[in-house]
């Protein structure tokens, strides 16, 4: 990454925790639960294969009620588990014993990595970020994981990636690395966004 895109970036990342700093915790509460049934009117979303969640972080956009109503539909939920500069996604339920990462997520204490290569079925991933832009731009946390997990899954099998934001992350554009994944649409507390960049 050339270091106008890494000093871009880190700007960028600045700005908008102070912008979520701001945001109240209610209010929070209150945009993750519009969120949630936006998600959850999306056919792709219930009718997924694999259903891959993270637990938020909590500045982050809150998914336990999309949690509990897939696993209340039947349908496989992953979430993920850091394991060196990869991702891994682990079968959950109600019962999964977490530990908190490196980065302050909890994650799958124990379970084997799901395989998702060849999957006839879709599956849908449901990503973080601190920034999205409409074209489907996203600014992690730095570590790369998710953008070297969707390159990955994206060569063997069919995944859809679903941002997750409220409106005050959504800017006009995230400073882009060769390296960084798009995301195939952004869901806000406001609307969903169908990302316009081609990968």
């Amino acid at each position: 990454m050339s270091e106008p895109i890494a000093a871009s970036k880190t700007r960028l990342r600045a700005r908008v925790r102070e912008r979520l700093a701001g945001v109240p915790v209610a209010e929070r509460h209150a945009m993750s639960e519009r969120i949630v049934e936006r998600l959850e009117a999306l056919a792709e979303v219930r009718r997924a294969a694999h259903l891959l969640l993270h637990r938020s972080l909590p500045s982050e956009v809150n998914l336990e009620a999309l949690l509990a109503a897939a696993l209340a539909r039947g349908q496989r939920v992953l979430a993920p588990r850091i394991d060196g500069p990869r991702l891994r996604f682990v079968p959950i339920d109600y019962d999964t014993s977490r530990r908190r990462s490196t980065l302050g997520v909890l994650e799958p204490e124990s379970g084997a990595a799901a395989d998702l290569s060849g999957d006839r079925g879709e599956s849908v991933a449901v990503v973080p970020g601190l920034a999205f832009d409409e074209r489907g731009g996203r600014l992690g946390r730095g570590g790369g994981h998710y953008d070297r997990f969707l390159r990955e899954a994206r060569q063997t099998g069919h995944l859809v990636a679903i941002g997750v934001a409220f409106d005050t992350q959504i800017v006009e554009r995230v400073p882009r690395a060769d390296t960084d994944e798009p995301v195939d649409r952004i869901v806000t507390e406001s609307r969903v966004i169908e990302a316009r960049a081609p990968r």
